[in-house]
């Protein structure tokens, strides 16, 4: 299979990638294999409220399954813009591309840091 994705921001391309998966995988690469970070922002209700909820979380799972993994090619371009330092990430070595269906039960997690005015 062969797929294809692209980044925009502001009317503005900042990346591109091909993906094509080559053969099934005894393994999913790392994917996964480390915590993730993950930022929340939503909006006051109010005009001009500012954010109601800014954090940094670590997110828990309780259960996890996964598919069949494929291992295959990246292709990877990243692009100059005035408001972004995508570009400015180097890519020396592609090590591969992976691709697994994965179901998540979410349990939680872990603040990791709140800007929301007045939050603790």
């Amino acid at each position: 299979a062969r797929f294809g994705a692209t980044l925009a921001a502001a009317d503005r391309r900042l990346a591109q990638a091909v993906v094509t998966l080559r053969e099934p995988s005894p393994t999913n690469g790392f994917v996964n294999g480390h915590p993730m970070a993950h930022h929340r922002w939503l909006p006051s209700i109010e005009k001009g409220g500012g954010l109601a909820l800014d954090e940094l979380v670590e997110s828990g799972a309780a259960a996890v399954e996964g598919g069949q993994p494929w291992v295959g090619e990246a292709e990877l371009e990243l692009f100059d813009a005035p408001t972004e330092e995508l570009a400015r990430l180097e890519i020396h070595e592609p090590i591969a591309a992976y691709y697994q269906q994965v179901g998540v039960v979410w349990d939680g997690g872990r603040l990791l840091a709140s800007h929301t005015s007045g939050a603790q």
